[in-house]
């Protein structure tokens, strides 16, 4: 499979998007882009992003990465009830670090291991919220009442 970002929003207002591989600029641009669109619905929701097979991201990338969270900040406060970044590599933990020591995330985040984690960790936001029935209808999509937290 070649390098690809996908984005899955069938269950909104959860949106999982998941990164393959070594990305180009282009799609990176394009990964910015529709995640303008989706804060520009203004909706709450939470993201997953599944970088487990993501390559190491340019230095481009992070740049513009920065660029983006200080361009949508406000509407990231506003929108984004958080976001779980699945990451399995230390070099793209590092790079993402690099890239909130220069922005700071402004919304609520956390670093885990698996899709599991992080969906348990989204579906509390938001129940925090007060989005209980999408929580609910996102856990019993997953199953994630069987799914037994490792470790």
């Amino acid at each position: 499979m070649g390098a690809s970002i996908t984005f899955d929003d069938s269950l909104w207002p959860l949106l999982i998007s998941r990164f393959h591989g070594g990305v180009s600029d282009s799609q990176y641009e394009e990964y910015l882009s529709r995640g303008a669109a989706y804060l520009q619905r203004g909706e709450l929701y939470v993201s997953v992003l599944d970088m487990g097979v993501l390559a190491m991201p340019t230095t481009a990338q992070r740049q513009r990465q920065a660029e983006w969270l200080q361009k949508h900040e406000a509407l990231m406060r506003e929108q984004l009830l958080g976001c779980a970044l699945i990451i399995t590599s230390p070099f793209i933990r590092l790079a993402l670090s690099t890239v909130f020591h220069i922005k700071p995330m402004p919304t609520p985040y956390v670093t885990v291991h698996d899709m599991a984690e992080g969906l348990k960790w989204a579906t509390t936001r938001l129940e925090e919220a007060g989005l209980t029935e999408a929580a609910g209808r996102i856990r019993h999509h997953f199953d994630l009442r069987s799914v037994r937290r490792s470790g």
